[in-house]
């Protein structure tokens, strides 16, 4: 299959201070998801007939709501900061990969698992220590297992593989969604672009800041796809 290597595409010749419309709508319908449940349950909460046991999982509710919204807006300074030309923070040193791929899978399986789907990680047991910093290489690996989920249907499989090749190490996450077609491959690392069948799950900057991660840990980006046979997104990460 052929590497997609577009450029991430910034928001240039634009007036100071206006927004495209259809970014706005993006980012609203976002954030109003989540208020919309921190509204729900807060309301819930000021019912003094409901039971303990509901108000606690109004809690929860509110809680991962809350975060939802503060991980979009990090998400939206993040892109700010890399269309302005800012060089992201990166720490880099030696790295246990399979650890970080065992910690982000452990935090994400609870959630494909719910929705039907199978997490799988094939790992090498000779896998090298890789020269990354490791809170944003579970950035990027928790990034793209979570897109994963968001494409793979009910039932659908999720595998995280890595292999060295040279003097990196190739990591990619595939799944078996609905793939992507030869446009949409143009296209997919671009802020605020979405797949017509995917409009309504997510802003897309997560791809655009995933792939500035590994760019700036001195790797590269790509996605491999075909309609109807899945995605597989895959990075490579220096060897320490």
């Amino acid at each position: 299959m052929a590497e997609s290597r577009a450029l991430c595409m910034p928001l240039t010749g634009l007036v100071p201070g206006q927004v495209p419309a259809e970014v706005v709508a993006i980012v609203a319908h976002d954030l109003r998801t989540p208020l919309n449940a921190i509204s729900m349950g807060a309301s819930l909460l000021d019912d003094a007939t409901q039971p303990e046991q509901q108000k606690t999982l109004m809690l929860e509710i509110i809680r991962r709501a809350a975060h939802r919204m503060d991980r979009l807006i990090a998400d939206l300074l993040e892109a700010g900061r890399i269309d302005a030309g800012r060089t992201l923070k990166i720490a880099p040193g030696p790295v246990d990969l399979a650890a970080v791929v065992e910690q982000v899978s452990a935090e994400v399986d609870a959630g494909s698992r719910a929705k039907g789907q199978t997490l799988e990680c094939a790992l090498p047991d000779d896998l090298p220590p890789v020269l990354a910093d490791r809170t944003r290489l579970a950035q990027v690996l928790a990034n793209l297992i979570a897109n994963a989920a968001k494409f793979t249907p009910k039932g659908g499989r999720i595998r995280v593989t890595a292999a060295r090749e040279g003097d990196c190490v190739r990591v990619a996450v595939s799944d078996s969604g609905p793939g992507l077609g030869p446009e949409d491959l143009l296209h997919v690392f671009e802020p605020f672009w979405q797949a017509q069948m995917t409009a309504s799950l997510g802003c897309g900057l997560g791809l655009k800041i995933a792939r500035a991660i590994v760019e700036a840990q001195g790797g590269r980006m790509w996605v491999e796809s075909e309609p109807g046979q899945g995605a597989t997104f895959a990075f490579t990460v220096p060897v320490a």
